[in-house]
């Protein structure tokens, strides 16, 4: 299948000039007539910024691209360019087929138009005639749900109904490439699930992508996902993986951004499971090593027999064994329970019971940590334990040791039936009243 989008080493510099007290100064002027007139013209003392270097990927249509980074990683940038609303310095971009984008809430409006007018501004900016604008216009007032402010002008909208009429425009001018950047942060709940709704649809044919802070939205969501840091690409690949080397930098787990440690960071932490459902004595990880996660297992906690497969509804213990290398004032244990996309389903840790009264742990110190509850309903299908240990300081956690993918538990339920859980009843009766 042709790709729909593809970036081709595409790299954004900027010029800085030297004398930032007038940015209109002679140098500049001649600056941008020799750039009128062709002519190569360097001036001495500006500097350059580089917003995007070598930046490539494809997407095919039916396949979604995640984008995460810190703030100034060049993430927006990117979605510009990809827009057609910013100028590449290098590189080149192929698109096919039509393109929208939602980027920052209310451009694309005119502030003093009406929602109606604007309605018709934005679509037939992406291609509609009028006749198909009037054909879907009551379906787009329909989705947008913001009633008798359509006739208003835009400039009296709250953020949250210039996002209503923003991406109902957008979901219905037919698109075969969306464009999404942390627009949903302003959205309320209901809105939010018929924004999914929407997404989770569209993106069975068409291509995403999608720029969000929203780790468990991009793994949900994306098929693939880029790390952006300093404008460069520093992992492109499996969501699940790239999130997890990407949350771990931006906790301090990984102390440099060296190219090998974040490329092997998975590979490094990966823990065979096939023939265990109990993970032992392994010192890698991420984190200071004050302590060390020696052994985590799941539990029956009637029988206290390790649980290779579960189905929903059993009592079962969590239990963690730790060895103290170094002294830690006030340890917090805590573990996450993922499914295979890397969403987090359920967590819990220790810092709750044991913040008034801590345990101060000393080098040699052997700790077990158990945590129990009755298992919620899964679908069939592998989900991961991820446990760590850190030191509450100041309410900021200082992690000793944290891994990732330390147990892969089964589920073989028949019971489930929606949701990323299911609750276990107590009992389910229908009686006519």
């Amino acid at each position: 299948m042709k790709p729909s989008v593809v970036a081709s080493n595409i790299s954004k510099v900027y010029q800085i000039r030297g004398d930032s007290k007038n940015n209109y100064d002679l140098k500049g002027l001649v600056s941008l007539l020799a750039q009128k007139n062709k002519i190569k013209y360097e001036s001495f003392g500006d500097r350059h910024f580089t917003a995007l270097k070598d930046v490539s990927f494809q997407l095919k249509a039916g396949e979604s691209l995640g984008v995460i980074g810190e703030n100034g990683a060049g993430k927006s940038t990117l979605l510009q360019i990809l827009s057609g609303t910013l100028q590449t310095s290098s590189g080149e971009i192929f698109t096919s087929g039509r393109l929208c984008s939602l980027l920052e809430l209310g451009s694309g409006f005119n502030p003093l138009f009406t929602g109606r007018e604007n309605v018709y501004l934005n679509a037939a900016i992406y291609g509609l005639s009028k006749n198909e604008i009037n054909e879907r216009y009551s379906d787009i007032v329909s989705f947008a749900d913001i009633g008798e402010y359509i006739e208003q002008p835009v400039s009296t909208y709250s953020s949250g109904m210039q996002l209503r009429l923003a991406f109902s425009v957008v979901a219905h001018v037919s698109p075969e490439i969306l464009i999404i950047d942390e627009a949903f942060a302003v959205g309320d709940a209901i809105f939010m699930q018929k924004c999914m709704r929407f997404i989770r649809k569209f993106k069975s044919s068409g291509s995403l992508i999608l720029v969000s802070h929203d780790i468990a939205a991009v793994q949900s969501l994306c098929d693939s996902c880029i790390w952006l840091c300093n404008g460069e690409i520093r992992k492109y690949g499996d969501p699940k993986q790239v999130c997890d080397s990407y949350v771990a930098y931006a906790n301090g787990q990984i102390s440099e951004l060296d190219e090998n440690q974040v490329t092997n960071l998975d590979e490094d932490n990966a823990i065979d499971c096939s023939s265990s459902f109990s993970f032992k004595n392994n010192s890698k990880g991420l984190g200071k090593k004050g302590a060390i996660v020696e052994e985590v297992n799941l539990k029956d906690s009637e029988t206290g027999k390790i649980i290779t497969n579960i189905r929903g509804g059993e009592k079962v213990t969590l239990s963690i064994s730790i060895r103290i290398s170094a002294t830690i004032n006030h340890p917090v244990v805590g573990f996450i329970f993922r499914n295979r996309l890397g969403q987090d389903l359920f967590a819990e840790n220790t810092y709750g019971k044991y913040k008034e009264n801590p345990i101060c742990l000393k080098e040699e110190d052997l700790i077990n940590v158990r945590f129990s509850f009755r298992m919620p309903i899964l679908a069939s299908g592998d989900y991961s334990v991820t446990v760590a240990i850190a030191d509450a300081i100041n309410e900021d956690f200082d992690v000793h040791h944290w891994i990732y993918d330390a147990l892969i538990i089964s589920s073989i339920s028949t019971s489930w039936s929606t949701g990323l859980v299911g609750i276990p009843m107590e009992d389910i009766t229908l009686q006519k009243c």
